[in-house]
């Protein structure tokens, strides 16, 4: 369901499902939830997901949350158009970081 790789100091979370529900949030965040402290900056890869109902975002925004909560950075990546307009619609594209490749996300983590 998720895949973890390292970019430098930034663990890259790559989400292997087509939709993100509140299922898949929650491991995304418990993923993220077990690798802090030793790890603060997170690119999370959404290029393999189609679609993310309203519990898949109230599970992200649950994990923005945490990251704000505990100094982290968040980044998410590689979102198709469906899904960047739930964002857009929602306004969460004002609440999270996104970018359109892992390392335009990873260079936006590197200069905070």
């Amino acid at each position: 369901m998720i895949t973890i790789s390292s970019q430098s100091a930034v663990q890259v979370l790559s989400v292997e499902t087509q939709i993100v529900d509140v299922k898949v949030a929650g491991a995304i965040r418990q993923t993220v939830t077990d690798m802090v402290p030793q790890h603060t900056t997170f690119v999370v890869d959404f290029s393999k997901t189609n679609l993310i109902d309203s519990g898949g975002l109230a599970g992200l925004v649950m994990l923005q949350k945490f990251i704000k909560g505990n100094n982290c950075q968040l980044v998410l990546c590689r979102l198709s158009k469906t899904v960047k307009s739930v964002f857009e619609m929602t306004r969460m594209d004002k609440v999270f970081m996104l970018a359109d490749s892992i390392e335009t996300a990873t260079a936006t983590l590197n200069n905070h």
